[in-house]
């Protein structure tokens, strides 16, 4: 028996043609880019959640950077601190030694010594950047370079140009930290202790020499306590360091494993299992033919070929 095609025929067979070519080009897609969705076309009901999860994923990875950041300059701090402490603690070692051995000699070049180190520990950089400056970062935190230029002060104090403000980062939506040390707050005291055992140098009961007087013996004794402070105060800047350091390593490793987390969850939503997009594009490929072929069969099927008959 013979057929003909009529246009519902038609329309009917087009219609399902033009949605296998669109499946096939969906899932062609989805393998070659391995995503899901595509949010710029797509609206699935679980782009709502993609989105939000995308944006806390780059919210966290911005936290993470920061903290990182911060605690890399605070594990630097404190080897910084750390050896101001032992510059602290030497001073004080010498000065006993001073009286036990009842002899000054060496005594000033061991605290220029002491003083140099203090100087170059306050005037470090990071990409030239002065680290202790506060956030002044542009010129030298101490200004002098001799103990002739610290005797030639009014104070102590004078030696330094950092300003008052410590440096701080966020490194959670509700959590700051202040993670820059000053330099006249780590070194000010050493400084001042410097200062005062050098200006006695300089005076009238000095110099230390190769015997010590009674009177200079008493002198460097009554500094043991004085001494005592500027080391333990150092430590107190180092400990500080340490409490910030392990806030800001407890938040690198919390927004690490928030980030994982995230990431696993924009990969469930957005990824494809890529045996089954390959298969589905297979699929899609053999439907598309079939509408194909079943399409241009019917283009023979019209009346008109048995009219002109």
């Amino acid at each position: 028996m013979e057929r003909v095609a009529t246009l519902m025929h038609s329309t009917a067979l087009l219609a399902e043609l033009s949605r296998s070519q669109r499946n096939f080009l969906d899932a062609q897609t989805q393998v070659a880019t391995g995503k899901r969705i595509n949010e710029f076309s797509d609206s699935p009901a679980d782009l709502g959640a993609l989105l939000a999860a995308r944006n806390a994923y780059a919210r966290t990875d911005d936290y993470l950077a920061a903290a990182k950041a911060v605690r890399t300059r605070l594990d630097l701090q404190d080897t910084h601190i750390d050896e101001l402490a032992s510059v602290t603690a030497d001073v004080k070692q010498s000065i006993l030694d001073a009286v036990a051995n009842n002899s000054g000699a060496g005594l000033k070049t061991e605290l220029q010594g002491a003083f140099d180190r203090i100087v170059s520990i306050l005037n470090s950089q990071v990409d030239g950047k002065y680290i202790y400056g506060g956030t002044r970062q542009d010129v030298p935190p101490v200004t002098i370079t001799t103990i002739d230029q610290l005797l030639a002060l009014p104070s102590a104090a004078d030696a330094f140009q950092n300003n008052a403000m410590s440096q701080t980062a966020r490194i959670d939506s509700n959590q700051i930290v202040s993670f820059g040390q000053l330099a006249s707050d780590l070194g000010g005291p050493a400084f001042d202790m410097l200062r005062q055992v050098l200006s006695y140098d300089a005076g009238a009961n000095g110099p230390f020499g190769a015997d010590l007087t009674q009177t200079q013996s008493n002198y460097l004794t009554s500094l043991v306590p004085q001494l005592t402070a500027v080391n333990d105060g150092v430590n107190t800047h180092l400990a500080a360091n340490g409490v910030a350091y392990k806030a800001v390593d407890e938040a690198v490793d919390r927004h690490g494993d928030a980030r994982s987390t995230l990431k696993g969850m924009i990969a469930d939503i957005e990824e494809v299992d890529m045996a089954e997009a390959i298969t589905r594009m297979q699929n899609s490929e053999l439907a598309l033919q079939a509408s194909a072929k079943a399409f241009a069969s019917i283009q023979g099927l019209s009346l008109l070929d048995y009219l002109r008959v």
